[in-house]
């Protein structure tokens, strides 16, 4: 009993299934002990990269705050002497003198005297330039008027290459006239001088070059100009969300990406009337994440090196073993829902390669039979539908036809018989028409239930087009319809019942002409798509409202009014198609149109069948 005990325990410790669990347990412990390890370092690592990155961005922030401090301090500085030399003019007398006897050449001589490097404009006091820059009449104005003298005015110029940015500090242009006998002397006032330079995002930046820091000028919302290396980032910097930077400075800087490299920007308002001016400063901090970045990979290179073996075996293991297995269950409880398109291992001579390779063969027979068996039953269902369909609307129309020819006789007979004086005679018109109408629907429905011939043949189906609309021609010009083909002329043939597609294609004409009674344009496409043809019947009509599309293709639904359709052109097309093992879709836009496609796959039934009836190729080829 021992020994029979012993022999089992050791058949079962040598199963392939038990060597697997004990090895599936050890690379469970493996990967949790590695698992640890990683939690453990790599937070760590982690933290210290975060540090150093912020530590660099702490840095270009002190820059970038020293540089806004550097700025604002020069702004003011030369807005002193701007200021200075402004007044130094003004107060001089021989510029009022030359000012009041209207003397241009004079006044330019004294007002250059000193300032060679600078811009000056002189303004009289009615807001009329006499000397400088052009500018437009609002500016001058303001600058005219009596308090423009505090300040530092931004300008816009007209040059010869467009709008010029210019900083301006005015003055008064005074002159005391002498007294006479009645009156003391008087102050007067005769205008404005401002002295100042072109204002340019190279010159603000200047100062700050021992910082690194770049500089964009905006003056109001346009940018003029700035000093990044790349001319190409202007459209990145007008990108930038501004007003959200503006509001966002006491937050800090933002960082931001210019040409795919990092940078630290602020914006700073600069203290002017006129028009608003504003710099926005760029910290390029690539090259301090560089550094940061690669003591960083140092850091993650030596801890990836102590646990590289561990990591490596355990991806091993998970790959040879537990991914294909997983993947194989996973794949396997999908097909249990009817899912066949669970993703398998990849492709291998091992055991579980092999079992994956035979269980794909095996989930794609049995999707290929799961197929044929749905399409056969949905054809036999649509076979059975249109079979009693078509009795029953035949015994129907038969039934209806005969009251309706015996009522139509004897309203001839009264027709006959009647007075043609009597006013009741409108009545009978109208009661034959109708009659008629009914004996159309009759007749169409006879139409929609006669069978096709089950004759197939290799088929043209750019000549099926053209012969459906050569025979719908004369219906479309009537209406005012315009009709456009685009015939693939490399369109291969399928073999197809042409009897049935030239009715499918005819019903979507007809249903298109339909859909433009007051006109429109047909287009007509063929193409060829992957392993199938498509026929593309296109029209600018109406369009089907959003709750219709559902329900086109079921039998006896009609968007048509009154009795213009029954419902079953669409209804039998389908059926057609579908049978064909193909596909009839939709796509329409109310007010703008629809489009029906009717794709044919290139091997739709089985060519054999057209070697019994080889004629019909060639009548479906006319």
């Amino acid at each position: 009993m021992n020994t029979v005990r012993l022999f089992s325990e050791r058949t079962l410790s040598a199963r392939p299934g038990a060597t697997v669990r004990r090895l599936s347990l050890r690379a469970k412990v493996f990967i949790l002990f590695a698992g640890g390890s990683l939690l453990m370092l790599v937070p760590a690592l982690l933290l210290i990269s975060d540090a150093v990155e912020r530590g660099v961005y702490a840095r270009a922030t002190d820059q970038l705050g020293d540089a806004v401090g550097e700025l604002r301090q020069d702004w003011a500085f030369r807005d002193e002497n701007l200021a200075q030399s402004a007044a130094t003019l003004t107060v001089d007398p021989r510029v009022a003198d030359a000012w009041h006897a209207r003397n241009p050449a004079v006044l330019q001589r004294r007002l250059r005297e000193n300032l060679q490097k600078l811009t000056v404009l002189a303004i009289d006091s009615t807001g009329h330039r006499r000397l400088g820059p052009s500018l437009d009449e609002g500016t001058l104005r303001e600058l005219s008027g009596p308090g423009a003298a505090e300040g530092t005015w931004i300008v816009l110029a007209r040059g010869e290459r467009g709008p010029v940015p210019l900083r301006m500090a005015a003055s008064p242009v005074t002159r005391i006239t002498p007294p006479d006998t009645l009156l003391a002397s008087d102050t007067v006032w005769l205008g404005t001088v401002a002295v100042g330079s072109q204002l340019s995002a190279a010159g603000l930046r200047k100062d700050l070059q021992s910082t690194g820091t770049e500089v964009a000028l905006l003056v109001g919302d346009s940018l003029l100009g700035m000093t990044l290396p790349d001319t190409s980032l202007m459209a990145e910097v007008r990108a930038l969300k501004l007003r959200e930077l503006r509001a966002s400075v006491k937050a800090g800087p933002q960082r931001v990406l210019l040409g795919g490299l990092p940078y630290l920007t602020t914006i700073a308002d600069l203290p002017t009337r006129g028009l608003t001016a504003s710099v926005v400063l760029f910290r390029p901090v690539t090259d301090e994440l560089g550094i940061a970045r690669a003591i960083s990979r140092s850091l993650w290179g030596i801890g990836v090196a102590a646990l590289l073996l561990a990591l490596l075996l355990a991806a091993l293991v998970s790959r040879i073993v537990a991914r294909p297995t997983q993947a194989l269950a996973e794949a396997s409880a999908r097909l249990a829902r009817g899912d066949y398109a669970a993703p398998l291992p990849r492709a291998s001579d091992d055991e579980i390669g092999q079992l994956a390779q035979a269980f794909g063969d095996m989930r794609e027979a049995i999707f290929a039979r799961e197929q044929r068996l749905r399409s056969a039953q949905a054809e036999m269902i649509h076979r059975e539908k249109l079979a009693a369909m078509g009795r029953l609307v035949a015994q129907l129309s038969h039934e209806i036809n005969n009251p309706i020819y015996n009522i139509q006789n004897c309203l001839e007979a009264l027709e006959r018989r009647g007075d043609p004086r009597d006013p009741n005679r409108e009545f009978l018109t109208l009661a034959q028409e109708e009659l008629l109408r009914m004996a159309g629907l009759t007749r169409r429905l006879l139409d929609q239930s006669r069978p096709l011939s089950d004759a197939v043949a290799p088929t043209d189906l750019n000549a099926l087009v053209r012969r459906v609309l050569t025979l719908a021609g004369a219906e479309m010009e009537g209406r005012g319809i315009e009709v456009e083909t685009a015939l693939d002329p490399t369109l291969p043939r399928v073999t197809v019942h042409p009897e049935a597609i030239q009715q499918v294609l005819a019903n979507l004409v007809y249903n298109a002409g339909d859909a433009m009674p007051g006109g429109g344009k047909l287009r007509v496409v063929t193409r060829v798509v992957d392993d199938a043809v498509e026929v593309i019947v296109e029209d600018t009509g109406t369009g089907i409202a959003e709750h219709d599309l559902p329900h086109i293709f079921e039998a006896f639904y009609t968007t048509k009014p009154g009795i213009a359709g029954i419902g079953l052109g669409l209804f039998v097309s389908e059926g057609i198609v579908r049978g064909h093992r193909g596909r009839l879709s939709v796509e329409s836009v109310v007010g703008r149109g629809s489009g029906f496609t009717v794709r044919l796959p290139l091997e739709t039934l089985d060519e054999t069948l057209a070697e019994t009836t080889p004629e019909l190729a060639g009548a479906a080829g006319d």
